[in-house]
């Protein structure tokens, strides 16, 4: 009886492992890869190769995040750069804003100290994104209220930004504007 059980057992067993570990190793990327896949992004990127960019960069994004800080970096600068492309180069301020907004909302504190490269850091992402969903909302999608959240939102968090004084700017201006419709 115990024969027949390693006979039969030990074979389904090799079969399984063998079956898990090709399925695991089909499915998911390591870390180069997705450098790799970031870099090659950034080429289709500069040869204007738009749909393969997204692709490469959706890849990117499509990664299960980890919470460790070399993945956010690489996966929120693909968000970035996808917010760009859709901002720049297909002029879709809907899909931008998204990938903006979601670059606010989930890039956390505990990144102040960042590693040097050739990406954007986590907090710079953060700060770059809140500007941008300001000047989105209030240059192209021409949605005040909201542009007006976004900048005293940014003027708030970041006083000593080089960028204060411009995001002052374009709030006075959005006031002005709002003042302007209400009478």
């Amino acid at each position: 009886m115990i024969k027949y059980l390693k006979i039969v057992t030990i074979p389904k067993l090799i079969f399984f492992g063998l079956l898990f570990s090709n399925y695991s190793h089909n499915l998911n990327y390591d870390s180069t890869d997705y450098d790799m896949l970031y870099s090659e992004s950034q080429k289709f990127i500069e040869l204007d190769n738009l749909e393969n960019a997204i692709k490469s960069l959706d890849k990117i994004i499509n990664k299960k995040r980890t919470y460790q800080k070399d993945d956010d970096i690489l996966i929120m600068n693909s968000y970035y750069d996808l917010g760009q492309i859709y901002l720049s180069r297909s002029i879709d301020y809907e899909k931008a804003t998204s990938y903006f907004e979601y670059i606010y909302n989930n890039t956390f504190s505990g990144y102040e100290v960042e590693i040097p490269s050739k990406l954007k850091s986590l907090s710079e992402l953060k700060l770059k994104s809140l500007f941008m969903l300001g000047y989105i909302y209030h240059n192209h999608i021409g949605n005040y209220s909201i542009a007006e959240y976004y900048y005293s939102t940014f003027l708030n968090k970041y006083p000593n930004n080089e960028l204060y004084e411009s995001v002052e700017f374009e709030l006075n201006i959005i006031k002005e504007e709002i003042a302007n419709f209400k009478k």
